[in-house]
């Protein structure tokens, strides 16, 4: 096998072992040794791409904002409407806390889990706020966009809006261990919605 292939193998495998252990963990409870056992590599392999804990910490939470956007995204474009896009995010967030057993989100995790600010897993981690609310702001433009009773729509707002109602819900299911959170903030967003298009 080519040595480059290898390389790109192992990579990935690390990756996708530190993509479950640090959600399933958390990054003070992982170790690298953990990481090591399940990819099934050496120490000298996982050093050879990642200098450190942290940076293969960052190069998880890159993969994982990689995935996210990308089935956001997919999903916010493909819709039958705007609407229907409008409401997709939520909708991926409720069938993701099922999914993951109401493990709640990785990059929230990790944020409460490391205080200090210029640590740059909780930078990467903030990166991906920043450009998850870009995505719902893209939703909400195309329903503005879309139908001249939704004309009047203050996209900053709304966009701020929906995301603190996602994040409450978030947390809370993840609390309670229950999905009525969740339930409860589809409905809030449905009736956001709702009252967009009579503003």
């Amino acid at each position: 096998m080519p040595r480059l292939k290898r390389q790109t193998d192992s990579r990935e495998r690390l990756l996708e072992a530190a993509y479950e252990l640090f959600f399933e963990q958390g990054y003070a409870a992982t170790s690298v040794d953990q990481i090591i056992e399940r990819a099934g590599l050496t120490k000298p392999t996982v050093y050879s791409h990642f200098p450190s804990k942290e940076a293969l910490c960052v190069a998880y939470l890159q993969e994982r904002r990689r995935r996210v956007l990308t089935q956001q995204r997919r999903e916010i474009r493909e819709a039958k409407s705007a609407e229907e896009g409008f409401m997709a995010t939520m909708r991926l967030v409720r069938e993701a806390m099922i999914e993951y057993d109401f493990r709640g989100c990785g990059f929230f995790n990790l944020v409460a889990e490391i205080p200090d600010p210029t640590n740059p897993v909780v930078i990467e981690a903030k990166d991906f706020s920043e450009r998850y609310r870009e995505e719902i702001r893209e939703a909400v433009i195309a329903l503005r966009d879309s139908d001249l009773k939704y004309a009047g729509i203050d996209v900053d707002r709304v966009t701020e809006t929906y995301y603190l109602i996602q994040c409450g819900a978030i947390m809370a299911s993840q609390e309670l261990r229950e999905l009525w959170p969740l339930d409860r903030a589809m409905d809030d967003v449905a009736r956001l919605l709702a009252g967009l298009a009579e503003s």
